[in-house]
């Protein structure tokens, strides 16, 4: 921002702004602002951002650019600010102008929002036009990525389309000072979207008008029901009925996987979890996220209170409130918590239609809430914990993604990244910006995949964006893999890049920080291929965004029948044993692990590890997690991704002292000692003892580079003991510590990672 102390009476700024600033209200803030101010000029959108001419007094023109900056809308994000003086034009008043459609291509598209303050007081008010209204919303909230086909985010490229504005709609929606100034979902029950109740019965058939009450009613009743939100459908039963839970767990084929629950207000989550200041502030954010936090011991929940079904031996529960003007209603009705899961099977996305609903899932719900509002792109809700004081984000999605993070400098490139196969999502890096997509899932399936491909189809078409480069893992079977050689393989002019996986992820955390010299990463997760064709997942990477070097990494261990040992923590830690026992002393250990296979299983599985068949090769901590867990006797076989750790988590004592060895020699982490210790004899402190290990064998590493700054990313770094004992230990020595505080720790970032270097690799 220049100077603004010339003399002159009367003065002309021309303001070029980037940022969220286009269907967000950026354009009638400005207007209203000022106006007033009494200040004169225009705003129009600009292919990146907007572009504000404004005419008046210097000092007021002085007071217009504080207020800008400090009083932004609640949706906008300014990024950059250009200006510079221009010769006065005598512009009479202020006005904002249309501006061509294909300007709009490269601008940032919104994530949904949790319905406003303002909405929510309309909506309580009787005397309001749109009291109880549950599609209310203004331009500060409700959907954008969701009902948006393409790009202007304009109401004729919205499923908005079908649903034709009533003249006192139509009139709000025109005028720059009403809250609702082109807000794109604009509507009321005379003219917008309705809802619809069905109920499964002997066939599936519409029910009661009085929609809402009707199914505050079954879920008091202890039924399932499917109801429609902004991104996809919801599961939804009573938290605190046993018998409910457990019945929606045994229809879902979903055995101890956590359910989120949704509760009526912060108060609620309070009785349930142990809720801090920064808990309580993403809990009540305008993005609604699902916050992870510290279950209150069962001695002081009320009566009554949630069913033990809802998250198994863990202790941990995951908590959101309402965002949209439907769930609000819907606790109007009700003063219970809700279980409320994403609507999908295994690992497919979200539902999003009610026949597709019906299809799939018709046998576990009882009744769908459904309305007329149709969802052009999934969404899931996101996830998030605090650790340390500071977010740490599990899945973006809704109220957070898109995101668009801005490159430092412009590129000609047009790069596609595709990502991990687990939590994937997508990146693309063109102009002066790298967006993010909202969390896609993991690709294990036909349904999945496809999800993918609408996915990179939806945000080319936003952008008109045809890419020159695409980015992807080098594990060759990965789905993203291949899919990205067949691209190359049916257009010659694209460049393929492939960057390899635990490197993606220190350059995600590079990418969110604009960091581009050399670093030293923790990269800690269950798998990645390697350089060398293994299995990685315990590496510790000198790194900068042209390469890397591998200084540390876990000692080399089997996966006694390969993926089937992901799921069966116990032939992790058999395999553990074997590197360190003779058969014999094995067949002769007094532990669970042991103990949890038949003699001849463990001599079958010597001899597959002996000769290597079905067990690769891998450094993951990821599974050493596993191991811990086998042979602590905490469990032998998981249901889901990351439950040993959550079950070592709970368990973690209170404990300041390390009595495992976890030594460091010649770039080599070896396991030995600590698990010979563990295997002879277990102790209750195990899992406390074992986080002590890793934390004391990153300090140690990390003292051999004093110099650079540190990362910690890959999906181990999502246990919270871990990472607080980590950010600890080197709080006194004033390290520089690089944390993913926007993006996920886990592969949910690999897409950035693999965009920022493509973006840099231009420049080598």
């Amino acid at each position: 921002m220049p100077s603004l102390a010339r003399s002159d009476s009367k003065q002309h700024l021309l303001l070029k702004i980037g940022g969220i600033v286009q269907g967000v209200g950026f354009r009638p803030f400005v207007h209203k602002l000022a106006t007033e101010l009494d200040l004169c000029g225009d705003i129009r959108n600009e292919s990146d951002g907007v572009t504000i001419h404004i005419e008046g007094k210097k000092e007021t023109i002085e007071l217009f650019c504080r207020r800008l900056k400090s009083e932004t809308p609640p949706l906008a994000r300014i990024d950059t600010i250009e200006s510079r003086w221009c010769d006065v034009e005598g512009i009479e008043g202020f006005s904002i102008v249309e501006s061509d459609a294909a300007a709009f291509k490269t601008a940032a598209v919104s994530p949904d929002i949790s319905v406003c303050e303002n909405c929510v007081s309309e909506m309580r008010d009787p005397g309001n036009r749109r009291y109880r209204y549950p599609f209310i919303n203004c331009t500060d909230c409700g959907p954008r990525y969701t009902i948006t086909k393409t790009i202007p985010y304009d109401r004729p490229n919205t499923s908005m389309a079908k649903f034709v504005m009533c003249p006192t709609c139509k009139k709000e929606y025109e005028n720059p000072l009403d809250r609702r100034y082109h807000a794109q979902p604009i509507s009321c029950f005379e003219c917008g979207p309705s809802l619809r109740l069905l109920h499964r019965r002997e066939k599936w058939e519409a029910g009661s008008e009085e929609s809402i009450g009707a199914v505050a009613q079954l879920l008091k009743e202890g039924k399932t029901v499917a109801v429609k939100g902004l991104g996809g459908f919801h599961l939804i039963c009573d938290a605190t009925n046993d018998e409910a839970v457990q019945r929606l767990r045994e229809r879902k084929r979903r055995p101890s996987k956590p359910f989120a629950i949704m509760v009526k207000d912060v108060e609620t989550a309070k009785k349930l979890a142990r809720v801090d200041e920064m808990e309580e502030r993403l809990l009540t954010s305008k993005e609604r996220p699902i916050v992870l936090m510290e279950k209150t011991s069962p001695s002081s929940l009320p009566t009554p209170h949630l069913s033990d079904a809802v998250a198994p031996a863990i202790d941990r529960i995951g908590i959101m409130l309402p965002y949209t003007p439907l769930h609000l209603l819907l606790f109007d009705d009700l003063d219970i918590p809700l279980v409320a899961t994403s609507a999908n099977l295994g690992d497919e996305p979200i539902i999003t239609d009610v026949q597709e609903l019906i299809r799939k899932l018709g046998h576990v719900v009882d009744a769908v809430l459904d309305h007329d509002r149709d969802i052009v792109n999934a969404c899931d809700d996101s996830v998030v914990q605090v650790i340390a004081g500071r977010p740490q984000w599990l899945r973006i999605a809704r109220g957070v993604a898109p995101m668009t993070l801005p490159l430092e400098k412009r590129t000609g490139k047009k790069i596609l990244a595709v990502g991990a196969n687990q939590k994937n999502t997508i990146a693309l890096a063109f102009e002066d910006k790298i967006i993010l997509s909202p969390h896609i899932g993991d690709l294990n399936g036909i349904e999945a995949m496809e999800y993918f491909e609408r996915t990179v189809e939806t945000f080319t078409n936003f952008y008109g964006f045809v890419p020159d480069t695409i980015v992807h893992d080098k594990h060759p079977l990965y789905s993203t893999t291949k899919w990205a050689s067949e691209a190359a393989m049916n257009d010659e002019r694209l460049t393929i890049v492939e960057v390899q996986h635990h490197y993606a992820h220190t350059l995600a955390v590079m990418a969110e920080h604009s960091i581009t010299d050399t670093v030293l990463a923790f990269s800690w997760d269950g798998t990645g291929y390697g350089d060398d064709g293994t299995i990685w997942g315990g590496e510790v990477l000198k790194a900068d965004v042209h390469g890397f070097e591998r200084v540390a990494s876990l000692r080399p261990f089997r996966l006694l029948g390969g993926e089937k040992a992901v799921r069966e923590p116990r032939r992790v830690a058999l395999s553990l044993l074997f590197e360190l026992f003779p058969l014999d002393e094995v067949l002769a250990l007094k532990n669970p692990t042991v103990e949890s296979f038949k003699p001849s299983e463990i001599k079958l599985l010597h001899q597959a590890w002996q000769k290597g068949i079905n067990a690769p090769l891998t450094t993951s901590v990821g599974r050493l997690f596993d191991a811990v867990a086998s042979l602590a006797g905490i469990c032998q076989h998981i249901s889901y991704e990351g439950e040993s750790g959550l079950l070592l988590e709970a368990r973690v004592s209170d404990v300041k002292k390390n009595v495992y060895g976890l030594p460091v020699k010649n770039g080599v982490i070896d396991f030995a000692p600590m698990i010979e210790e563990l295997a002879l004899a277990s102790t209750p402190d195990a899992p406390a003892y074992f986080m002590r290990a890793l934390c004391d064998c990153i300090v140690q590493i990390a003292r051999q580079y004093v110099s650079l700054p540190l990362i910690f990313t890959g999906g181990v770094f999502q246990n919270r003991t871990l990472y607080n004992m980590v950010l600890e230990a080197f709080e006194e020595e004033e390290r520089e510590i690089l944390i993913p505080e926007k993006i996920p720790v886990n592969d949910a970032s690999i897409a950035l990672g693999q965009a920022w270097y493509a973006f840099h690799r231009e420049e080598k």
